[in-house]
């Protein structure tokens, strides 16, 4: 029982300390608001501002030094749409650009009159968006930082005289919210507040240094910035603003007046409408659109007589301070959109048949798919067209985005059955889907991009992939480089934002994805380009198949290939001057002997185990050919007969000063890194040792042609990420 007792005990404590609502009197807020002025005076614009801001990480700048950057950085929204998400929404570098433009341009109020309108097509992810948005922005006002405040009154009936001139007997207090959220400081009369908040936020002797400065800071701020323009334009709503007054006109007092006033934390509850509304185009009409309490509305009359104050309001009001979200403009949603016309034109909306004005201040979104357009010019809503302030939200661009889409749903081991860069080239072939064909800022920039056809697809894709995350490739010409001014990166992103309109959907990529695998990912060997290729071209079809660029996935195969094979050839080569000179120097030794010798090298001191193989080696390596056994033969003793003429004529002379060390030494290098494959292509033995690398059986093979292998495979794994399965296939 004690158990229960103290678990019960344990979760009241957790309860009131997180849920429990702040209230707080006037004078406490007005405390608050001077020690803390830019975190207490926020209204819904700037509050989302600083919860984008707070969540949203920017990246740093990958090209510092480069004078002409625009500040393309990557900027990590995990926290605002991945973590903690049922649903994860990844974004690309792209629209994670213009989102945090469209969120600075909230701070500065120049959008209050605006809807916000997310447009995308159908499996683009809006609806996830849009509710990873609102829930990162509900979790952000439940802490300290993401607090906003709002008009709470309690009036104490004992303050009052009855209709006979007597004090009540059993006084109440009467609580009465404001159902539009008013924020505290609008309950100062509007031609006050200036001399008010001067008198408020002034300096005092005792004020620290630091303190002091930002408090200059900021009165210079509320004075000259756009973003507290509504500190000194709002007005408290008309049931607070008629208690204010009516309360003044009873008490003959604002100290009593402003007692009676309290400040709570506004509490943004999706689920209930407040603060947080989302309309679905299914979700119907509210018939009532006149709200009231009767109870309260009662009460008030018995104090200030009957209709002094009227406790009427509309359901716009649950939002005032708040946001407002359209989930698609379809079905009751063409209705409230040409509802939203005057709140958003005028920041006012008739309420009752008294006609009372309610002001309104909200943060509208809207989610339209391109068929949405259309309701516009057909209803007539032009004039409310212009009041849009358009963003798309388009299908990912971004490889590196599209593959942690996959992670995301089919897990991050996911990356273990693929080959390096395979991944990455199924995420480039859905996103070239999506992309326009032709690319005038590209054409402009570049001119003839088949001068990258060793790097480059013919339509230029793959470099607009690469500069859509970010990257100015190293293949680039120094011309080209010197070219790519801000101006034409400018260019480059403004045209990007047509792009991710068309394609494959989010949706379409994902389950193209899951079959892919469930056809190739459960094999033994890795999955390969040739894979990939194989299920674009011959497993989807023609309707999908065309979406893909002509010629695309030729190209991709081939830079693949010719990446790899230049990956192999790095692996292989080592261009160590000791390292080659012992090559040489042991070469020398052999030639003296017949196959199947071993000798010890008098210059190295190692002991050389003399085999056509080695021999085959060293002469293609020397030679720069590839060589049948009988052609190593024939080139050693022609090599024997000059080293033998050699030592005959100055047996004194060092062996690396001689002529034909030079050219040895020379000819091997030239070759090496050329012609590093050359000995292995057509060999058998190579293959084998391949295969058997990593058992027993890779110890019976020459210790020269070991140490290839090895040395190759190392390479593979620590440069280029291989595992030792994938470094062995792709060499075969």
């Amino acid at each position: 029982m004690d158990e229960k007792k103290n678990a019960l005990e344990a979760l009241k404590v957790e309860i009131e300390r997180k849920e429990k609502r702040t209230i707080l009197s006037f004078d406490a807020f007005l405390e608050l608001a001077r020690n803390d002025p830019q975190r207490v005076l926020r209204n819904i614009f700037q509050l989302f501002h600083d919860m984008v801001r707070s969540s949203v990480v920017r990246g740093e700048d990958e090209y510092p030094d480069d004078p002409e950057s625009i500040g393309f950085v990557e900027h990590d929204c995990s926290k605002l749409f991945v973590e903690g998400m049922d649903s994860p929404f990844f974004v690309d570098r792209l629209f994670a650009n213009r989102f945090v433009r469209q969120v600075e341009s909230l701070r500065q109020g120049s959008q209050q009159n605006k809807m916000h309108v997310f447009r995308g097509p159908h499996g683009c992810g809006k609806s996830t968006f849009m509710n990873n948005l609102l829930r990162a922005f509900e979790k952000y006002t439940d802490t300290k930082d993401g607090q906003s405040f709002e008009i709470f009154w309690e009036i104490d009936e004992s303050q009052f005289s009855s209709k006979n001139g007597e004090v009540c007997i059993s006084p109440k207090i009467i609580e009465v919210s404001c159902p539009s959220h008013d924020h505290p400081l609008l309950i100062i009369p509007k031609h006050y507040r200036v001399d008010f908040l001067a008198e408020l936020l002034s300096f005092s002797e005792d004020m620290p240094k630091e303190m002091s400065a930002k408090m200059a800071e900021f009165r210079y701020r509320i004075s000259h910035e756009k973003e507290y323009e509504w500190v000194f334009r709002e007005e408290a709503c008309t049931i607070c603003k008629s208690l204010f007054w009516s309360l003044f006109n009873k008490l003959n007092s604002i100290e009593r007046v402003l007692s009676m006033i309290k400040v709570r934390t506004y509490q943004f509850d999706r689920r209930l409408g407040e603060g947080i509304s989302v309309f679905n185009p299914g979700d119907r009409l509210m018939e009532e659109i006149c709200l009231s309490d009767k109870q309260i509305q009662e009460r008030l009359d018995q104090i200030f007589g009957a209709n002094l104050v009227k406790y009427v309001f509309s359901p716009h009001a649950k939002t005032n301070n708040g946001i407002y979200v359209l989930m698609d403009i379809k079905g009751a949603n063409k209705g409230r959109l040409l509802d939203l016309h005057n709140v958003i034109s005028e920041g006012v909306h008739k309420v009752g048949v008294d006609g009372i004005e309610e002001r309104i201040n909200s943060l509208v979104f809207v989610l339209m798919n391109p068929e949405d357009e259309k309701v516009i010019k057909d209803e007539n809503m032009e004039s409310l067209h212009e009041r849009m302030e358009y963003k798309n939200v388009s299908y990912v661009m971004e490889v590196g985005t599209e593959v942690k889409v996959y992670y995301s749903i089919f897990g991050r081991p996911t990356d273990e059955k693929f080959l390096p860069r395979v991944l990455e080239n199924f995420a480039k072939i859905i996103i070239s889907s999506r992309m326009n064909a032709d690319c005038k800022s590209l054409k402009d920039w570049i001119g003839d991009i088949k001068k990258y056809k060793k790097c480059c697809d013919e339509s230029g894709f793959l470099l607009r992939m690469e500069i859509y995350s970010g990257v100015i490739p190293s293949w680039l010409l120094e011309e080209d480089r010197r070219k790519f001014t801000a101006q034409v990166r400018r260019k480059l992103v403004v045209e990007a934002e047509n792009e991710g309109q068309s394609g494959f959907s989010g949706r379409e990529s994902i389950e193209m994805f899951g079959e892919f695998l469930s056809r190739c990912g459960g094999k033994d060997k890795l999955i390969t380009m040739s894979d990939v290729a194989g299920y674009f071209k011959h497993r989807i079809g023609k309707e999908r198949r065309d979406r893909i660029p002509a010629n695309f996935i030729d190209s991709l195969v081939g830079l693949y290939d010719y990446t790899v094979l230049s990956e192999v050839k790095e692996a292989l080569y080592f261009y160590n001057k000791k390292q080659i000179r012992k090559d040489i120097l042991n070469y020398l030794c052999a030639i003296n002997y017949d196959p199947g010798s071993r000798a010890k090298c008098k210059y190295t001191g190692d002991e050389v185990e003399v085999t056509v193989e080695f021999l085959k080696l060293m002469g293609s390596y020397i030679t720069g050919k590839d060589m049948r056994d009988s052609d190593a033969l024939s080139f050693a003793r022609d090599v024997q007969r000059r080293y033998i003429e050699l030592l005959a004529q100055d047996r004194d002379r060092e062996i690396i000063e001689t002529e034909l060390y030079e050219e040895l030494f020379n000819s091997y290098v030239k070759n090496l890194k050329e012609k590093v494959l050359q000995p292995f292509v057509k060999n058998d033995n190579f293959r084998e040792a391949v295969k058997l690398f990593g058992t027993k059986e890779f110890d019976t093979f020459d210790t020269r042609l070991k140490e290839h292998v090895s040395y190759m495979i190392k390479n593979l794994v620590e440069k280029f990420h291989y595992t030792e399965q994938g470094a062995k296939e792709i060499c075969l």
